[in-house]
């Protein structure tokens, strides 16, 4: 297998750290946001085990799932992540899943096309609620509220293709708190 994986640690605003990963020859080419090259030799051991050797260094690493990411324990250090993918993060970014709900706007994380309107303009919607379904590479995707509030527009119709950005719905506050 030799497939590209981008990943994300989530930063301030727009300071996302992008490592870059392709499988070479049975190792794993890491490269840093830096630009640095480094070549990792990873077996797991054991469910969340890695056992990582690269160069001289070999490096024993526990991770554990938590509500937040992940919990990764390198040499009794605990390093707190939550790492994405390239399509996690572009999911994350258009459904203003980063904590910061403040556009009403809700975009297509992904070239598509809408199969399915779940909202109706003037309904009342909790954050998580799906309201848009955009198959995209023959799989089906549940965009979800990243705000509650009251769907003020609908952009789009069922059978409409879309493109990364594109606005699916708006989600106004539902009227200060009357």
């Amino acid at each position: 297998m030799s497939e590209r994986a981008r990943y994300f640690l989530p930063g301030d605003e727009e300071d996302d750290r992008v490592f870059e990963v392709v499988p070479v020859d049975g190792l794993l080419r890491v490269t840093t946001p830096e630009g640095n090259v480094v070549d990792v030799d990873a077996f797991s051991p054991g469910p969340g085990q890695l056992h990582l050797l690269w160069g001289q260094r070999s490096v024993d690493v526990d991770v554990v799932e938590t509500d937040q990411g992940l919990a990764v324990y390198v040499d009794d250090q605990r390093f707190d992540l939550d790492v994405l993918s390239e399509r996690e993060r572009r999911m994350r970014t258009a459904t203003g899943g980063r904590g910061g709900a403040a556009s009403p706007e809700l975009t297509s994380p992904m070239a598509g096309k809408v199969v399915k309107i779940l909202a109706q303009a003037g309904a009342t919607v909790e954050e998580g609620d799906p309201l848009v379904v955009v198959e995209a590479m023959k799989m089906e995707n549940d965009l979800k509220a990243h705000r509650a509030g009251v769907v003020a527009t609908i952009a789009v119709e069922s059978g409409q293709a879309v493109e990364i950005g594109d606005l699916l719905l708006t989600i106004e506050d539902d009227g200060d708190g009357e």
